[in-house]
């Protein structure tokens, strides 16, 4: 018996039934490198810059004539990757670390760099030492308006918001951190127009035909 070679048009056929499943699956994994890079340049980088340089939210509250801190240390200003309580608190102090010089030779050339000065303000309790970084600039300042806390009776509360660094922290930390409220706002914008658009799809399915000329 003879063998007959494939039909042309039946292994066109099948080619053609495995190709949208290919391109489903290519569109897709094209579709989730491209937001796996945008969620790590708006969301992810941000997020490392404002870590390296946070700014924080400390609290005082005294009640019962106890005194107890919480201190939250925040990337993208808002968000916290650290929180310290300390109660009672006993004492106030800081603690300042000077930057260090590093000397390069390049072509002959000596160059000098200085890492940036840091401070941090100590809140001391039972057992207890809680240090947040705070800008040398305002360092004095910040361990004064505590410790007046703490020598106050009268005083209920005090809030605090610390910065580590000036030009780190609100400059460049500010104007990086827009990206990332760009991204969550095209989110935010690309949702409600596709929530939108599902709408009007729905209520345009639920419409009635209307009759036909022809039909009494």
């Amino acid at each position: 018996m003879r063998n007959l070679p494939p039909d042309p048009q039946a292994t066109d056929g099948l080619s053609q039934t495995h190709k949208p499943a290919r391109s489903l699956a290519a569109r897709l994994a094209q579709f989730l490198f491209y937001q796996l890079l945008a969620l790590a340049l708006f969301v992810g980088f941000p997020a490392l810059v404002t870590a390296i340089a946070p700014v924080s939210w400390v609290k005082f509250e005294r009640r019962d004539g106890q005194v107890s801190a919480t201190a939250r240390v925040c990337l993208l200003f808002v968000l916290p990757y650290k929180t310290m309580r300390v109660s009672p608190v006993l004492g106030i102090g800081d603690r300042f670390v000077g930057g260090t010089v590093t000397r390069t030779n390049r072509v002959g050339r000596d160059r000098a760099t200085k890492s940036e000065d840091e401070g941090f303000l100590v809140i001391h309790g039972d057992g207890q030492v809680a240090e947040v970084p705070v800008t040398p600039f305002n360092l004095k300042s910040v361990v004064q308006r505590s410790t007046d806390f703490l020598e106050d009776q009268q005083a209920t509360e005090l809030k605090l918001f610390l910065v580590a660094n000036w030009k780190f922290s609100v400059v460049m930390g500010g104007l990086i951190s827009l990206l990332t409220l760009l991204y969550v706002s095209a989110l935010v914008f690309g949702g409600i127009a596709k929530v939108g658009q599902i709408l009007r799809i729905a209520v345009a399915g639920t419409g009635e035909a209307p009759p036909s000329a022809g039909r009494p």
